[in-house]
């Protein structure tokens, strides 16, 4: 008997399951390996993309990599198991002929005991082996069906992904749209139940995201579904009322509520989603704003200088070219 190939085979199990565990029942972030693995897959549609969000290459990423990571994870199992009945030359048994099983035989019996197929043309050589097919088939039940039942959740937190950007993408195509469009010649009514519900939605969709890591790979190359894109808008939406101080009604609180939530969002991206841009864009946006709210000024009063609000309009920058789309994207609509 092999004690290195059971220790090899524990191991790799170990890690699997952990793996496993994280993704799934830990809703605080993916496990390292699922999380190096969907950041090569990205990288290899990214390249094949050309770095272009618009692309409709890289809206095959995220549904690749969902199912890689099941595949991944049966295969560890597999693989773990496979090795630990290796070590055992009697491990596994011809049931006609008594005889022991090959290597193939050995993943043959262990990827059969792992599907519940139980073909019964190989069984157990001894009774600790029985025992040890047991606890596989239970560890198969348990970890290779929630690896299995992870792919519904994630698909549904996809299409609330896309139902919130679809819902910013109304209020306006663009920055200055949403500026526009919101304010009826007095205050920004018209935006402050959508705010209400929005503000609901963003702090859903942060949960999801560290729930399900996966979400930061379902790219769409339409405007409208792109979240990145259409958060980079509302973002910068929210930055020209802190710049401006538009909204000067009882209601302005709105605007700052909604802000706490973008801000709950942004610690939920993390640092491999996300690359800080050292450039920030041109802030111009005062010649485009309505002429009733450009009375309140004598003239531009130009970006604050504010190194947090500088900071955040980077990560801003960083957090929408990660996915190929560039600034001009979020203040110009085509």
């Amino acid at each position: 008997m092999s004690y290195l190939l059971i220790l090899l085979g524990i191991a790799i199990l170990i890690v699997a399951l952990i793996d496993i565990f994280k993704n799934i029942l830990y809703i605080n972030g993916g496990g390292d390996l699922s999380s190096f693995m969907a950041g090569k897959i990205w990288w290899v549609y990214f390249q094949l993309a050309r770095g272009n969000a618009k692309s409709p290459v890289l809206n095959l990423a995220g549904g690749t990599i969902l199912m890689a990571l099941v595949l991944m994870w049966i295969g560890l199992i597999w693989l773990g198991y496979s090795l630990i009945y290796l070590s055992d030359p009697n491990s596994v048994l011809e049931s006609t002929t008594g005889a022991s099983a090959d290597i193939i035989g050995n993943i043959y019996y262990v990827g059969y005991t792992l599907t519940s197929l139980g073909n019964g043309d190989l069984k157990a050589g001894t009774d600790v082996w029985r025992i040890v097919s047991n606890i596989m088939g239970v560890n198969s039940m348990i970890f290779i069906s929630l690896g299995i039942s992870y792919i519904l959740p994630v698909l549904q937190a996809v299409v609330d992904k896309r139902t919130l950007a679809v819902y910013i993408y109304q209020l306006g195509r663009s920055p200055k749209e949403i500026i526009n469009k919101g304010y009826n010649g007095e205050d920004f009514t018209p935006l402050y139940s959508r705010f209400q519900n929005l503000e609901t939605m963003l702090l859903k969709h942060g949960e999801h995201h560290l729930a399900y890591p996966i979400l930061h790979y379902f790219h769409t190359n339409r405007r409208s579904h792109s979240i990145r894109l259409n958060l980079a808008i509302l973002d910068e939406a929210l930055n020209i009322q802190e710049a401006y101080r538009l909204d000067k009604s009882a209601n302005a609180f709105t605007w700052r509520v909604l802000r706490g939530s973008m801000d709950n969002l942004s610690v939920r991206l993390q640092e491999g989603y996300t690359s800080p841009s050292d450039e920030t864009p041109d802030f111009n946006y005062f010649n485009d704003l309505p002429d009733k709210l450009k009375e309140n000024f004598e003239e531009d009063p130009g970006i604050p200088d504010d190194d947090n609000f500088n900071k955040r309009r980077g990560r801003l920058l960083g957090y929408i070219k990660k996915a190929g789309w560039d600034w001009e994207d979020v203040i110009e609509p085509k």
